[in-house]
């Protein structure tokens, strides 16, 4: 895929539009061109990618927000890359998560016999959470559903697992699947990530599961980062891309979408596929049917989530590990990682990157945000960091997705059709289950079968 400029635009050489260059917009792109179609991607911005993108710090490439991938050897992203890119990206695995409570440090517990031990909790907390983890383990998908109309909270207290410990633990991951703290975030969705799967278990794998653990974290890095993604996906790309390019209007007339109008410039065209964040589209599309204004506006009060990350890079080695840690106390929590000991690439021989991220705090501005990190809670317990710092980089973004809270989980979102024929919506904002790019493949590959199954005039 190459750059272009609005003035060399030729609609027909195009078989579809994709407005909006994040991973699920280029995601789209990738497979489509494995299915022999041309495409022109359309990005308001002033590189490809959205929040997936890196760049150079004073000789540290560093991330848009700290992205450690759920499930690289056995997730939909992963397949996707298998699928459509000549050479997989290599990943690295992370050794676990490491939750401070306080004084005391422990792991996510994978079987009875590791609950029963755990150090975060006295003896009483330990057979709470057995209990409640055993149902969540064994709780089949579908049973799942009948929750994602209440909150995680909720549905702890219903089942009388109320201890504090657990709750903030939970509250620490929970927030990194569904955008928002257990006391907003559906049920449904905090349960779908506790068990990590999105198919089900035969009932002899769940007991030797409970029984005798897993020491398999499906999570880590890329090597190249998000940079490298980026560039791979974009060379394997069929089409050309315009930067700098906000669109302003997508027009749909008699059901079917007619135009998509770029800055001024108006080209014509039957078939869009939208990653543009749903809660901008009722200001976008441009239609007199009561229908298409009505989807579009329901779908504009999903809640946006940003996240706050804060690279430093260090003049020594000083963490370490390839480990995620989590600073339950205080609140915001803070997730900390060595990215430099998954990549070496992304820091100068001997020193290193540490990536640490919280959720956004609304009222205050960036540089009080980052205060808040490198002293409320890195400063008493990894003062070693704040040492060596040579490098320090503060970056707000959208977190990845609008927040999951009961009556918008992915089995409420609308994607990938809308109803407008010939407009598609893909993204993590759209539908697709999992987190992050897990999601956006998953979206990708919804809007993929969408249009090949659609007849189209371009197609």
């Amino acid at each position: 895929m190459e750059q272009t400029t609005l003035h060399d635009v030729e609609p027909s050489d195009y078989d579809v539009i994709i407005a909006g260059s994040g991973a699920g917009g280029l995601l789209t792109a990738l497979a489509l061109t494995a299915n022999g179609k041309r495409v022109l991607v359309v990005e308001k911005e002033s590189c490809l990618g959205g929040v997936w993108h890196g760049y150079w710090v004073d000789g540290f490439r560093v991330d848009h927000g700290l992205h450690v991938i759920t499930r690289v050897t056995r997730g939909a992203f992963t397949r996707f890359m298998r699928t459509y890119l000549p050479t997989l990206p290599r990943f690295v695995l992370h050794e676990g998560w490491y939750f401070r409570v306080h004084d005391r440090v422990g792991t996510i517990p994978t079987s009875v016999g590791q609950t029963l031990q755990w150090p975060l909790t006295g003896l009483r907390g330990r057979l709470g959470l057995a209990r409640i983890g055993a149902k969540i383990k064994t709780m089949k998908l579908e049973e799942m559903k009948r929750y994602k109309d209440i909150t995680f909270l909720e549905f702890m207290k219903r089942n009388n697992a109320t201890n504090q410990v657990i709750l903030d633990v939970m509250q620490s991951a929970i927030y990194m699947a569904a955008g928002v703290g257990i006391d907003e975030a559906s049920a449904y969705e905090a349960l779908r990530t506790l068990k990590d799967t999105d198919k089900e278990s035969s009932k002899l794998e769940t007991i030797k599961k409970l029984l005798f653990g897993s020491t398999e974290y499906d999570e880590g890095y890329v090597i190249g980062g998000m940079q490298y993604l980026v560039e791979e996906v974009v060379k394997a790309i069929n089409g050309a891309y315009l930067l700098n390019a906000p669109v302003r209007r997508i027009t749909e007339r008699d059901g079917r979408v007619r135009s998509i109008t770029v800055g001024d410039t108006v080209i014509e065209h039957d078939c869009v596929v939208s990653n543009i964040p749903l809660w901008e589209m009722p200001r976008i599309v441009d239609s007199d049917r009561q229908e298409t204004i009505d989807f579009f506006k329901r779908w504009s009060h999903m809640r946006i989530t940003r996240g706050v990350t804060l690279w430093l890079g260090l003049d020594e080695v000083v963490v370490g590990d390839r480990k995620s840690r989590v600073i339950v106390h205080p609140t915001p929590n803070r997730w900390i990682v060595s990215v430099s000991s998954f990549d070496p690439s992304c820091a100068p021989a001997g020193k290193e990157l540490v990536a640490i991220a919280m959720i956004a705090m609304e009222g205050k501005t960036l540089d009080e945000q980052v205060d808040m990190m490198k002293s409320n809670g890195l400063e008493k317990y990894h003062p070693e960091i704040l040492e060596h710092i040579e490098m320090e980089h503060a970056q707000i973004s959208y977190a990845t997705r609008a927040a999951l809270v009961p009556g918008q989980t992915d089995l409420d979102r609308p994607g990938p059709r809308t109803p407008v024929a010939g407009l598609y919506i893909v993204g993590t904002d759209t539908a697709g289950s999992g987190v992050g790019l897990q999601q956006a493949a998953n979206s990708a590959q919804g809007v993929i079968q969408e249009i090949l199954s659609h007849e189209s005039p371009s197609l």
